[in-house]
């Protein structure tokens, strides 16, 4: 349990969780390193497990050395860059800075996720976003000020067009540990694309303006897990194998947007074993036998 409440502070929609925009080098290099930077943090923070023995059998890694190699790759850059800056922005700067920033980065968010709101159909969700993404610009001050949470909204949710594609019902494919990118799939990596689409900014913003908000992004998430990734970390024996299967859990639960997953995908047809032999206890030969009627042969 006290795995499942440190993995839970990365689930998006936890006030401690911040998504990174994705972006595409093939469309815009002069945003391609921040956005590669930005996605960094997943590779390195996509939850690490406490047991490596949660790892399925089935796990769609075709290229898992490859995955490997790629994976303690990442973790090199994060231990040698990203969590020493990570560090000295939390030593320099105080919390109501830090808050500021993160609501800032989250409401120029917005437009993405409000796309992919009405994409998915969740008429009532896209209401929120776009309710809550005026507050903010009017009454907090371009976003630093989270004005929506203050008079009561439900916290933050965070949707992409990875997430719009599994809604109408597109397979995953194979397991992917991109280089600085971190865990994906080819329909995530789809949905990164289209999402790079659907942020304006990406379009209108200045050069230095977008590389200082992704590397801003990158920061502010990995600043919030510090402690959250040191712990899971020393609380696993294989870390890749556990990222491998917590990261589809976590994606499965953006997905669902929180919902409890279906039965059957928690039992697969194990909770069909019984139907079709209802009475354990019933001889294969001759099925319709009583076998509680000593009388019968």
């Amino acid at each position: 349990m006290r795995q499942e409440a440190l993995v839970a502070r990365l689930i998006p929609g936890c006030p401690r969780h911040g998504e990174t925009p994705a972006v595409t080098a093939a469309r815009c290099p002069r945003v391609a390193v921040a956005g590669l930077a930005a996605a960094l943090v997943l590779a390195l923070l996509a939850g690490p497990a406490a047991n490596p023995a949660c790892a399925q059998a089935d796990e769609n890694d075709p290229i898992e050395p490859v995955n490997r190699a790629v994976f303690a790759f990442n973790r090199f850059l994060d231990e040698l860059l990203l969590e020493p800056v990570a560090e000295l922005y939390r030593l320099t700067t105080p919390r109501f800075v830090r808050t500021g920033v993160g609501n800032f980065l989250d409401n120029l968010r917005t437009p993405v996720v409000l796309a992919n709101d009405l994409l998915q159909g969740e008429f009532g969700r896209a209401e929120k976003t776009l309710g809550r993404f005026m507050l903010n610009t009017i009454l907090g001050f371009g976003g630093l000020i989270d004005v929506g949470g203050k008079v009561g909204m439900p916290a933050r949710h965070y949707e992409d067009f990875g997430q719009t594609l599994a809604v109408y019902g597109i397979d995953e494919g194979p397991y992917l540990m991109l280089p600085l990118l971190g865990p994906s799939n080819p329909r995530d990596v789809a949905g990164r694309v289209v999402d790079v689409l659907f942020d304006p900014l990406f379009f209108l913003a200045p050069t230095e303006a977008n590389y200082g908000r992704f590397g801003g992004e990158v920061v502010r998430f990995r600043e919030q897990n510090l402690e959250t990734v040191d712990e899971l970390e020393r609380s696993s024996l294989d870390f890749y194998a556990a990222t491998r299967t917590l990261v589809r859990q976590l994606r499965a639960n953006e997905i669902r947007n929180g919902a409890p997953a279906p039965i059957e995908d928690i039992y697969d047809d194990d909770i069909y074993e019984l139907d079709q032999n209802d009475d354990p206890l019933a001889d294969p030969a001759d099925p319709d036998r009583d076998p509680e009627d000593p009388a019968a042969p």
